[in-house]
Formats: structure tokens, C-alpha cells, sequence
């Protein structure tokens, strides 16, 4: 029987293939301290990282055989680590693609047609005073220019549930640009035409701050950001000041550089949508990461190499 530590109180059901093995689970809802990670790692054959995995907690273990990320993104397990000491570390890029990709187009209707803001407003000002034909005026999706910075997975999805509404879709990455599906531009081209900006890229060294504040310059006057990629991708005090110099029309946000900080600036403007990191937040996601990740646990712990190795293993 082997060990297998989840660092966070994540909905367990999915993991039932898993059932002959010891699952060492922290209260539902929440997180391992990283005192008791370092203390339960030692003695675990398989850890499912829901959060951060610093090398030294890496370093404690004794028997390690498989780092499962449950997500896409792995920018929180320090993979160089686990590469010096031969463990291999996986993702799951193919099950959040699509509840996320809804939820980007969630946040551009959102900011769009003035959903947040609108309904803030009727719960604390008079009712009547809002309505009528000329007030509360939003925009349509229907037509507008959006710029996909990311075209891979869910970025391809994006793409394909904004042409649903009409959307005339710009598609910029360095790696392969699908042509049946974006117009390839470069990046500053995708800033200068896009009326909606939205990051489908992952975090790295090159994408840090990659929409800072030389990148809103260039922006249309009344463009919109949408972020359900990483925080860290967005220099937020940039961001900030775009906003309140109205070059920006508002901003739809999932994801922030020091979670669960949110900078208060971004809190008090009406202009801006903000979700608490719920990408993947569906029963359906949840439930289809923890099947993926038991899978490559299980295909570890016997021997065979498991799918989405991202550490170079």
C-alpha cells in the first residue's frame, strides 16, 4: 500500500481509483501548513500539489516517485528540484480547458455588458434611478477584436467559443498560431487592434510582467484585460494606473501575483470583475483533475511512465 499526500482539502471523490491506497488528506477546504508537508512528505510515495511545493519540502522526502499538479499550470512546484532528485512532476493541461475557457468569456460579458458593476449598484442605490433605454450603456461581443495571448488548449477555445459570438479573434504565441482559428499577429500587434486583450500563457521567466506598463500604452484607448492565466503574467500597479487614467474600459480578473491578496485599488472599481481563482471551479473539473491525477499516480507506481511529464524526466 503505497502513501499518497494531497496538500489541500480538494473534493476527494475523483481520486476513488486510488481506494486500495493510504490517502493522507487535510481537513475539506483546506491546506497542509507547510510544517505539516514537510513532516508527511517523508514517508509519501505520490503527492497531488494543489498549491506550492517548495524545493526543501521537496528535498524532505525519502521515497518519492510522483509529483501529480493538479492543474495546468505547475509554476508553483519548484521542478528544478524535483528534477535533482529524479522525480518526475505531471500536470493535467486537458481538464480545466474548458471551464476555464467559459470562464474568460464569462468575465468578458461580464465587463462588457457592465454585469458586476449594475448589479452592485441596484442592490445599494435607488432601483429607478437606473433604469432606462439610455442609461448603463455596455458593448456587444458581436464584432469586437479579440486578442488571444496564448493559443494553446484553452486559448484555442477561447477562440472558438468567441467566434460563436461573432468575434473577429487575433492570436498571438511564439511556439505554433492556428490558422483555422486565429489571425497570427505579433504581440504588439495584438495590443494596438484588440478591443479585448485575454492571457491564455503560462507563467515564466519571459511572461513575468509581460503586460506592464509599456504594454497598456499600447493598447487601444477602451480596450479591456482579461487574465485567467497566471497573476504574476500582469504588473497589477500597472494595471491600476491604466485604469485610472481611463485608457482601460474595465478589466476581468481571476488570478493576482500574491493570492489571496487583491489590491484594494482593484476591489473599489466598478470597472473591474474579480473572481477568487475559479478557473477550474466546477463539480465536472474537479472531479475529471482528480481521475487524471490518480491515473498517473497509479501508472507511476507501477513502473510506467506517466502522461504530461513537465520536468524534463
Amino acid at each position: 500500500m503505497a502513501r499518497i499526500l494531497i496538500t489541500h482539502g480538494i473534493p476527494a471523490e475523483g481520486f476513488s481509483a486510488l481506494h486500495q491506497h493510504e490517502l493522507i488528506l487535510p481537513a475539506p477546504l483546506c491546506a497542509f501548513s507547510e510544517e505539516e508537508l514537510m513532516q508527511h512528505i517523508v514517508s509519501a510515495d505520490a503527492v497531488v500539489a494543489g498549491g506550492k511545493l517548495p524545493g526543501h519540502v521537496i528535498a524532505a522526502a525519502k521515497k518519492l516517485k510522483i509529483i501529480a499538479n493538479y492543474g495546468a499550470g505547475y509554476d508553483g512546484v519548484d521542478i528544478r528540484a524535483a528534477f535533482e532528485r529524479g522525480i518526475p512532476v505531471t500536470n493535467i493541461p486537458d481538464t480545466v480547458t474548458q471551464s476555464t475557457s467559459e470562464l474568460a468569456l464569462a468575465l468578458m460579458l461580464s465587463v462588457s455588458r457592465r454585469v458586476g458593476e449594475l448589479n452592485l449598484r441596484l442592490r445599494k442605490e435607488v432601483p429607478e434611478t437606473l433604469f432606462g433605454m439610455g442609461l448603463n450603456m455596455g458593448r456587444c461581443l458581436h464584432g469586437q477584436a479579440l486578442g488571444i495571448i496564448g493559443c494553446g488548449r484553452i486559448g484555442a477555445q477561447v477562440a472558438r467559443l468567441a467566434k460563436a459570438f461573432g468575434m473577429r479573434v487575433l492570436g498571438y504565441d511564439p511556439v505554433h498560431v492556428d490558422e483555422a482559428l486565429f489571425t497570427p499577429c505579433s504581440f504588439a500587434e495584438i495590443l494596438q487592434q484588440a478591443d479585448i486583450v485575454s492571457l491564455h500563457c503560462p507563467l515564466t521567466e519571459k511572461t513575468r510582467a509581460l503586460i506592464d506598463a509599456n504594454a497598456f500604452a499600447q493598447m487601444k484607448p477602451g480596450a479591456i484585460l482579461i487574465n485567467t492565466a497566471r497573476g504574476g503574467v500582469v504588473d497589477y500597479d500597472a494595471l491600476t494606473q491604466a485604469l485610472c487614467e481611463n485608457h482601460l474600459a474595465g478589466a476581468g480578473l481571476d488570478v493576482y501575483p500574491d493570492e489571496p491578496h487583491i489590491p484594494s485599488a482593484l476591489l473599489r472599481d466598478e470597472r473591474v470583475v474579480c473572481t477568487p481563482h475559479i478557473g477550474a471551479n466546477t463539480e465536472q473539473t474537479r472531479y475529471a483533475m482528480a481521475e487524471a491525477c490518480a491515473k498517473q499516480i497509479l501508472d507511476a507506481l507501477s513502473g510506467k511512465r506517466p502522461e504530461n511529464i513537465v520536468n524534463g524526466l
